[in-house]
């Protein structure tokens, strides 16, 4: 039962936050969603695709393609978007990089080089899962290392400690939920 709660707490955040920011698209800024319950940390970082790859149309030659590849292989490592505060092990991490630029949308075929059409705007996802000895207090964003137009995180974490928001930013990219 203990297992079906985590991952029951995991979920109901991220579908709170996808429900509340789904028509959210501001260049510069992105979210990042964290549900920590007992051993087990998730974090979704969702970041416009103009911030993440430098552009947001889909993949139109070679080029684009390999910002897509290494990003891609760069969100594989944790380190390229958090420095966790505790012992915590990777267990699983994916994006949205294999499903999305890299293939045409047929619906998008008729709008590639109209900027403002809600179709072009797209999102870079990335979700980590950990499963951690010790809690987690906090950690530093180092995302915006790896992504030079990215300048703010919103943040919403349900943690052992409680719940809360807050934003992150390139100059001040610690977020800490310890009181």
């Amino acid at each position: 039962m203990k297992t079906f709660t985590k991952g029951l707490s995991v979920a109901l955040l991220l579908s709170m936050g996808f429900s509340a920011h789904a028509q959210k698209h501001v260049h510069g800024e992105g979210e990042l969603l964290i549900a920590q319950e007992g051993s087990v940390l998730q974090m979704q970082f969702i970041i416009p695709a103009a911030d993440a790859l430098g552009f947001e149309h889909q993949a139109a030659n070679s080029s684009d393609k390999n910002a897509i590849n290494v990003l891609a292989q760069q969100l594989k490592n944790s380190s390229h978007a958090i420095d966790i505060k505790g012992q915590c092990i990777l267990q699983s991490t994916e994006n949205s990089l294999a499903h999305s630029h890299s293939e045409h949308d047929e619906h998008d075929e008729h709008d590639e080089h109209d900027e403002h059409d809600e179709h072009d705007h797209h999102n870079v996802e990335a979700t980590y899962n950990f499963n951690c000895k010790t809690p987690v207090m906090g950690f530093s964003v180092t995302l915006f290392n790896l992504m030079p137009s990215l300048n703010a995180l919103n943040v919403q974490w349900i943690s052992n400690t409680g719940q809360g928001s807050t934003e992150v930013t390139r100059s001040n990219p610690v977020i800490s939920w310890q009181s």
